[in-house]
């Protein structure tokens, strides 16, 4: 052992000695490499000998292939019933199970009860999906061609009265009730003061709007602000002018006293009928939405000068196709509740004014709605039905395959859709070259949800629970729309002002419609049974009259609800409150054109349908019925309001619930540095669907 200090000194020089012998083997290294080049490996290979065991030999082609099935291919049935290969009919006369003795466990037969194999079924599972879609735009242009600037009001204080014309939408909607998002427990609750509020729900006017309500079977068909209608109008029919083919215009003097219209565009709450009761479903809504047919390209125009301070576009587009969970006999120990429901509001405050006088807008506003249920039992030619037919031994059902779930099982697709979009545009224009394009609105917002849901079929659908469907969809539009046009000059122009659209499409479609009646003996003590725990049915379930036709039964037990939910919410909200001076001293002189200004034009449209997929079903409920429809459509259009304070009417009750102190009337005081924000959407919940389900 070296003391302490003759170790370190030992340990550096052993390190140093490493150091340099390994820098002498890289020298080496190269020399190495070049012999080994130069006098390659000739040693023989290592021969190893590979033995192959093939103990199938190829054949030529077969066209039919001997097999014959397992013991755990087959179950026990009727000799006139054929033969189940693992759950699929099998086109085989039945063979019965060969005796064996000392089965391996890979080739165990079924299990049987009472000499029947005991079936089973892989059960369903849910489906939730939340689309929350919101989107917001800020496109209030300024611009001064002239070297004395006109002046212009502030456009915070247009942003103000907008808000305000949100929360009176707000106040006018049919549905208070928010959706029922969480499913920890039952939301039966929920759905009753749903069915509660669209009950109480009537066409009183509370500040001035014009409503329509249906309730129950008076909901049924095509209605159109409030009528019923055989044909439904095409959106691209009732487009404003600007987005139309021709691209008519409103042709206005200067001075505003005479006044003529090129435009076929229908007024309010009017629409040019169609050949086709499903064009609302079938019509594109993106087709006419390209903007102007003068709208070339970036360096081909018109001649002419143009201007366009409107021509702006939203869009709320949904469409949900659901076939989830269905049976042609379901039975309910709970309460049954069925729900359609479609709220429709459209808000529009506008006022043109052109050189201090009024201007006529032509602007349109339509609710249009559809509700169907379509039967799917086959109809002869005759007009009669199966149940219409002399009845006839059809045979009843030998075997059944039941599956089970243990809690509940949900279909939920929530959608909310939000738009925001202020287009307060100042300009003061003059013309000097031969042609002018100047575009300062022409703005398009869209959201578009498609969902798409294919599920199971059963024979039957026993609940131990609650059977829940609601299917609701709310739609409201809002637009507030003063512009303000000046010139210089007494010079007639072609002038589009106003000509705004508001629009909402919906449609709930339904395939297969539900009969109730009183629950049964025999389902009640199976429903019982499979409460305390039993996996199967018994004979007096399956050999129910119901069932006659069916060779195998599948059934799914659910302990707990079966609820659907669809719940599609939409809104739109524009401002587009445009002040232009137009300097036309010397105009035909300079340029000898023609001026064609738009400021109006703008389009505010919620698309959305729900199409439920399933069969026609016999229900046996144990507990209460709650089952309605209901429509409610409402206008409020104001074109006398104040610009810059939105005189409304006496509010109600309700609406004041909603308002501000102060927001509302012509003595409104507004800050010009206004931060100009975005509406929030009304739901404000959690998009936590499933949280305490997975806390």
């Amino acid at each position: 052992m070296f003391d302490k200090t003759t170790e370190v000194i030992a340990h550096m020089i052993g390190v140093f000695h490493i150091a340099v012998e390994e820098a002498r083997m890289r020298d080496v290294y190269a020399k190495f490499k070049a012999i080994q080049a130069a006098e390659p490996d000739t040693e023989e290979l290592i021969h190893i000998a590979v033995t192959l065991n093939v103990p199938y030999t190829l054949t030529d082609f077969t066209p039919e292939v001997d097999y014959t099935p397992s013991t755990t291919d087959y179950f026990f049935a009727p000799a006139d019933y054929g033969l189940f290969f693992r759950g699929l009919p099998y086109q085989q006369p039945f063979a019965p199970v060969p005796e064996q003795t000392d089965t391996p466990q890979s080739q165990a037969p079924l299990p049987f009860i009472n000499g029947r194999p005991l079936l089973t079924l892989e059960p369903p599972g849910s489906v939730a999906t939340i689309t929350l879609q919101a989107a917001w735009m800020d496109d209030s242009d300024e611009l001064y061609l002239n070297d004395v600037q006109a002046v212009f009001v502030d456009p915070s204080e247009y942003v103000t009265s907008l808000h305000t014309s949100y929360l009176v939408a707000q106040t006018l909607g049919a549905m208070s009730t928010d959706a029922p998002l969480d499913f920890s427990q039952s939301t039966l609750t929920a759905a009753i003061t749903l069915h509660e509020n669209m009950g109480a729900t009537d066409g009183a006017s509370r500040i001035g709007e014009t409503v329509s309500v249906f309730h129950g079977a008076d909901a049924d068909g095509s209605h159109m602000d409030g009528e019923t209608v055989e044909d439904t109008p095409i959106l691209d029919d009732v487009m404003p002018a600007y987005f139309s083919d021709e691209n008519p215009d409103v042709a206005l003097e200067a001075d505003g006293s005479d006044e003529t219209s090129s435009t076929d565009a229908p007024a309010e709450g009017t629409a040019e009928g169609n050949d086709d009761p499903d064009a609302l479903e079938d019509t594109d809504p993106f087709e006419g939405l390209g903007g102007s047919s003068s709208d070339d390209g970036p360096f081909d125009i018109d001649a002419g000068h143009n201007v366009v301070t409107g021509g702006n576009v939203m869009i709320n587009d949904a469409s949900i196709s659901v076939g989830w969970l269905d049976a042609p006999v379901i039975s309910v120990m709970g309460d049954v509740v069925e729900l359609n429901s479609i709220s429709q509001v459209n808000v529009l405050f506008e006022h043109v004014t052109l050189n201090g006088h009024g201007a006529a807008s032509l602007s349109a506003s339509f609710n249009v709605a559809m509700m169907s249920y379509t039967s799917t039992a086959p109809v002869a030619e005759d007009g009669t039905t199966p149940a219409d037919s002399p009845a006839e031994d059809l045979g009843l059902p030998q075997n059944w395959a039941v599956t089970r779930i243990d809690g509940d099982i949900l279909t939920v697709n929530w959608v909310n859709q939000f738009s925001f979009m202020t287009d307060h545009d100042r300009a003061d224009i003059q013309f000097t070259g031969s042609n002018t394009h100047i575009v300062m609105g022409d703005n398009t917002i869209a959201n578009v949800v498609d969902l798409a849901e294919i599920g199971y079929g059963y024979d039957l659908i026993m609940i131990g629970g609650s059977l829940i469907t609601i299917n609701q969809i709310s739609q409201t539009n809002v637009m507030m729309d003063y512009d303000t046009i000046t010139s210089s000059a007494d010079v007639p122009f072609t002038f589009s002002g106003g000509d705004n659209l508001l629009f909402n499409g919906a449609s709930i479609s339904t395939t297969g419609v539900n009969s109730y009646g009183e629950m049964t003996s025999n389902f009640a003590t199976a429903s019982e049974a499979f409460a305390a725990g039993a996996t199967t049915i018994t004979e007096d379930v399956a050999h129910d009259s119901v069932f006659e036709g069916d060779d195998l039964l599948t059934v799914l037990y659910i302990s707990g609800d079966l609820t659907t939910v669809n719940w599609l919410e939409q809104t739109n909200v524009m401002g587009d409150s445009d002040q232009v001076h137009l300097a036309l001293d010397n105009f035909e002189d300079q340029t000898g054109a023609s001026v064609d200004l738009v400021t109006g034009s703008n389009a505010a449209i919620n698309l959305a349908s729900v199409d439920v997929y399933g069969i026609d079903s016999e229900v046996r409920v144990e507990g209460d019925i709650y089952s309605d429809a209901l429509l409610y459509q409402a206008n409020l259009i104001d074109t006398d309001s104040d610009p810059l304070g939105v005189a409304l009417p006496a509010l109600a009750t309700e609406a004041v619930a909603f308002l501000a102190d102060g927001m509302i009337g012509p003595d409104t005081e507004t800050s010009n540095d206004i931060e100009i924000i975005a509406t929030p959407p009304e739901y404000s919940g959690s998009p936590d669907m499933m949280q305490t389900m997975l806390a």
